[in-house]
């Protein structure tokens, strides 16, 4: 597998764990605000044998769960033994995706505890490949949540970056009512851009920041609303927050 960092103890990337975080190399994706640019080239970081990987996190004894993030894990041939792998240590399992591999994602339900599945736009081919400059077929995200969405046993994400200047808050608006419609049950968070060394000096004035109270007015439409799944905001201001435990925000 490659391996493009390793981060030995994190308190931010799964809630209510310390994590050691691996980052794999690779992305089928070329979104222009991504934070971890360096690990897209596939032919980056350095391959790791499994053994080795595991040993890592069995020789942590500082955390309790194992964050596998990227780049595009899915791509890795050996993502599924590495997840069984790591799930006979005991550690919580959990994985970010960007959902285009369902049939990935489906035979790893054995092998994880939790899945973040980063939705970066609207449901329709156009605003889709603006945004991530890739051709994605908005079904292949759709079959990922359909099979996410049966799952009792497995804790379920679906975050979305709000991006200044390159999305709209009708972006986000879509995404939740399709969400809505297909009866989603599990937790949607939306989260703040912000800039970082890893998107490139070049692009640092073409996004912005989205500031706290424009985030709370796009969750705003929400907050009286019976909806099947809970919403979460998080940016510097709330940290990782329920949107039910906000509503002094609204008024």
């Amino acid at each position: 597998m490659r391996i493009g960092g390793v981060i030995d103890i994190s308190t931010k990337d799964i809630p209510n764990h310390s994590a050691m975080v691996l980052f794999t190399i690779g992305c089928n994706l070329n979104c222009e605000f991504c934070h971890n640019k360096s690990l897209l080239d596939s032919s980056g970081g350095k391959e790791m044998e499994l053994y080795e990987i595991v040993k890592k996190v069995k020789d942590n004894d500082l955390v309790s769960g194992i964050s596998i993030s990227g780049g595009e894990p899915t791509l890795q041939h050996d993502i599924i033994e590495l997840c069984k792998h790591i799930k006979n240590t005991g550690k919580f399992v959990s994985l970010d995706t960007n959902g285009t591999k369902p049939e990935v994602i489906e035979k790893l339900l054995p092998y994880v505890d939790r899945i973040a599945l980063d939705i970066k736009a609207p449901f329709n081919i156009e605003r889709l490949n603006q945004i991530t400059r890739s051709f994605i077929d908005p079904n292949l995200l759709i079959k990922t949540i359909e099979i996410l969405n049966n799952q009792k046993d497995i804790i379920f994400e679906i975050r979305t970056t709000y991006v200044e200047k390159l999305m709209i808050p009708d972006d986000i608006h879509q995404i939740i009512s399709f969400l809505q419609n297909m009866d989603f049950r599990g937790n949607f968070v939306l989260q703040q851009y912000q800039y970082t060394e890893g998107i490139g000096e070049n692009l640092k004035d073409k996004f912005q920041k989205p500031d706290h109270i424009s985030l709370i007015n796009i969750l705003k439409p929400y907050t009286k609303l019976e909806l099947p799944f809970k919403i979460f905001l998080r940016d510097n201001i709330v940290g990782y927050s329920l949107l039910d435990n906000m509503p002094d925000r609204f008024n």
